[in-house]
């Protein structure tokens, strides 16, 4: 999206630096403190930001999806960061390196970095509102708020998801998860089988979440001046 916001003149000039990828569930984008290598424009992909502690456990911060940019960091000018980023939800993005990312776009005039400035401020606001949703809000609530933001990101309503891994970004429990998820499916909000989450009331999904979800995404509406789901799925 934040590419589809270009100048047309603009997106023609950086088209040779973008790359079109498949990113597979799992894979690691970006590793704690080791150099950046690739900024990354999702499609249809969901990406995870975690902070992992010295006990091997970790618990998401941010997640990406077509809204943004994986790699805000070095648009930052940080050519490492301490945290974690890895594909939660399979799918296409446009990549490009770090060198003609600096290049191209954070070192000239380019009206990318207009959009990037507003989309860091939307996800690093995503950041702190997790922190305290982790802290103050029901598993429930936060399940519904996660899952709701996921289905906003991945644009289709089945996908490849273990109960595991949302344990992990929740930073619970997987028998936790499990019986909280059973509640949202036996509500007709979610359906999961055999690692496949499909959402069949996404609205519900809104209502049942925590205040968070509606601040968070209400961040990311400031980058396009108005509502991104919408735009997103036109």
């Amino acid at each position: 999206m934040l590419l589809a916001h270009l100048p047309k003149k603009e997106r023609k000039r950086l088209a040779p630096s973008l790359q079109p990828v498949e990113l597979e569930s799992r894979q690691i984008l970006i590793e704690p403190e080791e150099p950046i290598t690739h900024v990354y424009f999702p499609h249809d992909a969901v990406i995870s930001t975690t902070q992992q502690m010295k006990d091997g456990l970790a618990v998401e911060v941010g997640l990406t999806g077509v809204e943004g940019l994986v790699g805000v960091q070095l648009w930052l000018r940080s050519r490492t960061t301490p945290t974690t980023t890895l594909v939660q939800i399979p799918g296409g993005a446009l990549r490009m390196s770090a060198k003609d990312f600096i290049r191209e776009v954070r070192d000239k005039p380019s009206p990318l970095n207009h959009l990037i400035a507003s989309y860091t401020h939307a996800f690093l606001s995503m950041t702190a509102q997790v922190a305290a949703c982790n802290r103050l809000h029901g598993l429930d609530q936060r399940l519904c708020r996660w899952l709701r933001m996921v289905y906003n990101r991945v644009q289709r309503e089945e996908f490849p998801m273990r109960q595991e891994f949302i344990a992990q970004m929740l930073g619970v429990r997987r028998p936790t998860v499990s019986s909280t998820a059973n509640i949202l499916q036996q509500a007709g909000l979610i359906s999961y089988r055999r690692g496949r989450m499909s959402i069949l009331d996404p609205e519900g999904l809104k209502e049942g979440a925590c205040e968070c979800y509606g601040i968070i995404e209400a961040q990311v509406d400031k980058v396009f001046d108005q509502p991104w789901i919408k735009l997103a799925r036109d």
